[in-house]
């Protein structure tokens, strides 16, 4: 990419920004050597206009601070022609010319020890372990300073010289020579009340100093909460991918043992859904090796990452892996797998999967459990008013054998197919929430679907074969948009305060209220209903957020097009048809046999031939579906038998997992008698080592 294209000067208003922080600087200097005090404050006004307004969050900033040219060397550069200006304009005397020149440098000086000073405050705030639902008023922790004082927002410092800077010019101007003192005083007592805020915060805050407290009680919650359970979560900072921690909230809430979660990044905490059960972060590793809670008896990997090794290291304590989906993925029969004492599949396709790839893990390890989230599923309605279509394409995956995503292969092919048979047919657009991650190209072709997408609304609004329906359901859509916005603030209120910082949030967010939280839990669902409803039946829809879920996608479509995913054996238990993309056009038999999931799918090539005549069968009132019978008898053999229902089979196995006595190891002989045998073992009759 050119670097016009990286600034964006093909803009006309981010190219006069440009050139206008171009220009300020030399005029401010020329203002300052001739001497010109109007020239010189034209050049000021255009200096401060062109940093507050012309260059602020656009690529020249990123580009500045990567030639060490930030807002603080900029702000020194600024303040040198005052200098100049001073020495140039012959009005002071030598006291004058000495303390005038001595003030810039003493007012930076004061702005370091502002700045040092704030980021210590800043420091105290962010707790050594983010939190929800655990109790830590015993800390008193104090309100959050406010927003000015927070790092990354814009230092009330950065400017402190321009009253000083005024004063020099209204003295260059009139032939004076105390308002640059006048200015100078201004700046100065400006700074040190600075000071003296930033300084009461971190004094207010002072509580917060003792990290080894701070982590001892939190700790002493999470120990007096006497988990059994633990859902253990990493990976990374990347934003959209708390899903695989939610869609394990509802399982762990009906559980027969008390379950928590621990997640090793701190970002992940506020991104939770709701829940009651206490959530910690614990980023360093030596913390949670040495982590100690009696009771806890089970932890539940939903990911294979490095960061496992930590908490994998605890004895006395089983460890199970449960994945965040079942699906065809490589990553579904991961050889790391074989670290954990059980790994937990949803049916019998599960245990099949790990059985093909080679043994790595045992047979005997492996449980088959359902999947207790599909409760949510609801069954197919006959009463829908428009055939709707749910394209679901997973991400393009860290790696090439996990790359099975159809949007930069067949994406456009297929929105434009299903577009294509307007006015009978409706999509909903649910890309992966990685989609675009790792691949630029991806990235790009996801918002020209989303694009294409709101395209279509719009030529639906200005069809006038839909200006009738649109018209007659504008009352019910007014009504759900009105439910909706009570819905958001009933769930802003019910979901607890999400404070200006972490330790604002955690202790605001303490001792659950149960009956709060079944609120909560009604509401979320009555939002997602009215979701729906707000933007009309026949409106398409990109859902890109973590609110409606997936689920709640699921009962809505009528048929799904999704790639090689646990996305797919999910809506399998929907019973409704889907569709699976071929992106490489295998074999279908080859396809098949390769991908549990597509026993029961319709294939679609990279072109998506035959698409528009597979929807328009099932379209009909008494649709062709010859794949029917085989989804049904597939559903059994990836989500288990229907009885017991998998809630229950999950806290049996649970149950069963925790009465199994842990194995219990040989007692060892002593070191005398091991010593003893090494000696008699070795070629010289010298003992062998024992202690390295």
């Amino acid at each position: 990419m050119n670097v016009a294209a990286k600034l964006d000067i093909s803009r006309p208003d981010t190219l006069v920004r440009y050139v206008l922080f171009g220009i300020s600087y030399p005029v401010l200097y020329v203002g300052a050597f001739v001497p010109w005090p109007i020239v010189f404050a034209a050049g000021l006004v255009a200096v401060l206009v062109a940093e507050l307004w012309g260059i602020q969050r656009t690529p020249l900033t990123i580009a500045l601070r990567r030639v060490h040219l930030g807002t603080v060397p900029r702000s020194i550069i600024r303040d040198a022609a005052v200098l100049v200006l001073i020495a140039r304009s012959g009005e002071y005397d030598v006291a004058q010319l000495g303390l005038l020149t001595l003030a810039i440098p003493s007012l930076y000086l004061l702005r370091g020890v502002f700045t040092a000073l704030l980021r210590l405050l800043n420091q105290r705030r962010q707790l050594p372990h983010s939190t929800r639902n655990l109790d830590l008023s015993r800390l008193r922790i104090p309100d959050a300073p406010p927003a000015w004082l927070r790092l990354g927002a814009p230092t009330p410092l950065t400017q402190v010289a321009i009253p000083l800077a005024v004063g020099v010019v209204i003295d260059a101007a009139a032939g004076t020579n105390y308002f640059a003192v006048l200015g100078l005083a201004v700046s100065a007592l400006y700074t040190l009340g600075m000071l003296a805020v930033v300084a009461v915060h971190y004094r207010r805050n002072r509580v917060l100093g003792d990290r080894d407290e701070v982590r001892a009680e939190v700790l002493r919650q999470v120990r007096a909460y006497q988990p059994e359970v633990m859902l253990y979560f990493s990976l990374g900072e990347a934003s959209g991918t708390s899903y695989q921690v939610d869609s394990w909230l509802t399982t762990l809430a009906e559980l027969r043992h008390k379950a928590m979660i621990l997640v090793r990044e701190h970002k992940h905490v506020p991104r939770i859904g709701p829940t009651d059960l206490p959530i910690i972060s614990m980023p360093r590793g030596p913390e949670v090796m040495d982590l100690d809670l009696p009771d806890l008896k089970v932890v539940m990997y939903v990911g294979n990452v490095g960061n496992n090794l930590h908490m994998l290291r605890h004895n006395g304590i089983r460890h199970i892996f449960v994945g965040h989906g079942d699906s065809d993925k490589v990553a579904s029969t991961n050889p790391a797998s074989r670290v954990y004492d059980e790994v937990w599949v949803a049916g019998r396709a599960g245990r099949d999967r790990y059985r093909r790839a080679g043994g790595a893990v045992s047979d005997a390890s492996i449980v088959e459990v359902g999947r207790p989230q599909l409760a949510a599923l609801e069954p197919p309605r006959q009463d829908r008013r428009i055939f709707t279509v749910l394209y679901a394409p997973t991400w393009e995956g860290w790696s090439n054998d996990l790359a099975l995503s159809s949007v930069p292969v067949m994406g456009v092919k297929i929105v434009k197919t299903l577009l294509a048979l307007s006015p009978n047919v409706r999509v909903i657009y649910k890309p992966h929430p990685l989609t675009g991650y790792q691949d630029k190209i991806t990235r790009q072709i996801n918002q020209q679907i989303i694009d294409m997408l709101e395209t279509a609304n719009k030529l639906r609004a200005a069809d006038p074969a839909w200006t009738k329906i649109v018209a007659a359901n504008a009352a019910e859509r007014t009504a759900s948009k009105g439910r909706l916005t009570e819905l958001q603030r009933l769930i802003d209120q019910l979901s607890g305060s999400q404070g200006p910082d972490s330790a604002q949030t955690a202790r605001d967010n303490g001792t659950p209220d149960p009956e709060r939280h079944a609120k909560l839990l009604k509401a979320e669902q009555d939002w997602q209903r009215a979701h729906w409803d707000a933007a009309g039946w026949w409106a398409h829809r990109t859902v890109t957020g973590p609110r409606p879920d997936l689920y709640s996608c699921f009962n809505e479509a009528d048929m799904m097009i999704a790639d090689i995913s646990a996305v797919v054996s999910d809506f399998v238990g929907s019973g409704k048809p889907y569709v699976v993309t071929n992106i490489y056009n295998q074999d279908e038999s080859a396809f098949r046999t390769a991908q549990t999931v597509a026993g029961g799918a319709y294939l679609l090539g990279s072109k998506a031939e035959g698409l528009s005549d597979l929807v328009q069968k099932l379209q009909r009132a008494e649709p062709v579906d010859p794949m029917a019978e085989r989804r049904e008898a597939l559903r059994h053999y990836l989500l288990g038998p229907d009885e017991p229902d998998p809630l229950t089979r999950f806290n049996d196995a649970l149950d069963d997992l925790i009465a199994k006595p842990y194995p219990v190891a040989a007692p060892m002989e002593p070191l005398e008698a091991v010593a003893k045998v090494a000696a008699a073992q070795s070629d010289d009759g010298e003992p062998v080592s024992i202690t390295s």
